[in-house]
């Protein structure tokens, strides 16, 4: 009996495939290879730049999550620029404050919030967002408003 019920477990297992936990991007999000445009839009607009590091096709809900939270903490009022993982950190087209800012924390996801020229960089990290998700949130709007006026 012990056997069968082993067997069964594991065909059913191999049967199901791995659950992702994708992360779904805005359209308006901005991809490495487009970072000057990103830079003109910030300027046109008088918005804050958040550049998100993180993985898109992950299969972790939480990081899953925590990228959500970030996305739905920015909303509209900034212009994103997505990192990936693989090279977001070590690109050339990315500023030293920004790379110096993604050196905080351990895990990504990763928020960075700077204005329009790349000035003021803080980065909100997973572990903040895991310890408490509504201060963190109630951070990044803050910074936000912080940085439009700055940009007025």
């Amino acid at each position: 009996m012990k056997i069968s019920i082993t067997l069964l477990s594991f065909c059913l297992l191999a049967a199901f495939p791995q659950s992702r936990a994708d992360v779904r991007l805005p359209k308006s999000a901005f991809t490495l290879d487009r970072m000057e445009e990103a830079m003109k839009t910030a300027q046109e607009q008088k918005k804050p730049v958040a550049y998100l590091y993180t993985n898109t096709a992950t299969t972790c809900p939480l990081a899953a999550g925590a990228s959500e939270g970030f996305l739905e903490a920015v909303g509209k009022r900034c212009v994103l620029v997505y990192l990936p993982v693989k090279g977001g950190k070590k690109s050339a087209q990315v500023s030293a404050a920004v790379k110096a800012a993604l050196q905080k924390g351990k895990f990504y996801p990763k928020l960075v919030l700077t204005s329009s020229d790349g000035s003021g960089a803080q980065c909100f990290t997973y572990e903040a967002y895991q310890a408490d998700s509504r201060k963190a949130a109630r951070e990044i709007r803050k910074q936000i408003t912080v940085l439009t006026k700055k940009q007025s």
